[in-house]
């Protein structure tokens, strides 16, 4: 969980980049437009889109990798690369050295999801669920406390310390994983070719890898998106529509920890269509109602709904896998849901901009309502609850 904190504040820190050197001059040039200076964010946008694809490649290896070496010495060498590259990048001198140290950040970054739930999976059998759901509310708690982390230690000693500082938690988190963390026994090669290979239980894989793709495809519609809508659509100030965006982050905390009582009592099948149509429907009414008498608890219920999401696909995935392929199988559904989310926040932003909120969201609402139909049909069909 600690981890996952540590991956939601760093991800808020790319804002930060805005004041690292550009390519061609040691501070961003500006633009006048409408008496308001604007940053040229370029530089800073591109070392952000670095981050998915460098984050998707590293799944696969990284089940392999624990399968060979365990997943204590994995987890501990991905916190380690992970806080070294954040660490780094206070040395930065140009475009060139933040965009390498980024993507080695989102590589060693990938690492922790499937490798640490499958841990999880292994280690907490018939209670997996809550404990995915409790390890999967971390990235929340860093959402939530980036943005203030972040730009208090930015405003007191500049953007060199910020990157420094928050790259500690990593190295001392790696030295308690090696110091506490106890390896699982591995899996008996007798075992684990009497479960056969990985292609035997893609009945399982490719749904939970729809249904993380549906997910991703409503995250980041939301996510990125909320302060703009709100701005744009709902008139805000722009400090007001960030303070207001973390609700949902905020909201996601609860929802991870409470997802496991809720896989639990309805089964994957339902509790994953659930939170997909309840998605759809709350992402819709903020549209719907323009005005601001609902729109906290609108978000809050977005959050709720939304966020509980992934920790169930992640539990359902491992729980649905033998142990020697908990953490590759979970890697597959992980990566495909990341490319989906790496490919929607370009093309939700440009149906945004050529045909507006409602419209993009009416779009994305018609596409989760069909995949979480085809979704219930396939494991209606497949019979694994």
């Amino acid at each position: 969980m600690v981890e996952q904190q540590l991956h939601g504040i760093n991800d808020h820190m790319d804002g930060m980049g805005k004041h690292l050197p550009s390519p061609q001059r040691t501070t961003p040039s500006t633009t006048r437009t409408n008496n308001r200076a604007r940053i040229d964010t370029h530089p800073v946008r591109a070392t952000r889109d670095c981050l998915p694809p460098c984050y998707i490649i590293s799944k696969l290896p990284a089940g392999a990798l624990s399968k060979k070496y365990g997943a204590r010495r994995v987890l501990a060498s991905s916190m380690i690369g992970y806080g070294a590259a954040t660490f780094l990048i206070a040395y930065a001198q140009g475009f060139i050295h933040l965009f390498t140290l980024r993507f080695l950040v989102g590589l060693f970054q990938g690492v922790h999801l499937p490798v640490a739930n499958a841990l999880l999976s292994d280690r907490f059998g018939d209670k997996q669920n809550r404990a995915i759901g409790f390890n999967e509310s971390g990235a929340n708690v860093g959402n939530t406390l980036a943005f203030p982390v972040a730009v208090s230690i930015l405003s007191l000693w500049g953007w060199r310390t910020a990157f420094m500082t928050l790259s500690l938690p990593a190295f001392l988190l790696s030295i308690v994983t090696l110091t506490l963390m106890r390896e699982e026994p591995s899996v008996k090669k007798k075992a684990y070719q009497e479960h056969g290979n990985l292609s035997d239980y893609m009945w399982v894989i490719i749904p939970y890898a729809l249904s993380h793709a549906t997910y991703n495809l409503v995250l980041r519609t939301t996510f990125p998106f909320t302060p703009t809508f709100l701005v744009e659509f709902k008139g805000m100030t722009v400090a007001t529509a960030g303070l207001i965006s973390m609700i949902l982050p905020a909201a996601g905390i609860l929802a991870k920890l409470r997802s496991g009582l809720i896989v639990e009592k309805t089964g994957a099948k339902y509790a994953i269509s659930g939170a997909s149509a309840l998605s759809v429907v709350f992402l819709y009414t903020l549209i719907l109602f323009p005005g601001e008498n609902i729109l906290i608890v609108n978000l809050l219920l977005l959050g709720l709904t939304l966020y509980s999401f992934s920790p169930i696909i992640y539990s359902s995935t491992t729980s649905s896998l033998p142990s020697g392929l908990k953490a590759t199988g979970l890697g597959i559904v992980a990566m495909f849901g990341n490319i989906i989310g790496a490919v929607s926040t370009s093309v939700v932003g440009a149906l945004i901009d050529a045909y507006g909120f409602k419209y993009a969201f009416l779009v994305i609402s018609l596409i989760t309502i069909l995949s979480s139909g085809l979704f219930f049909t396939v494991m209606r069909r497949n019979k694994t609850e």
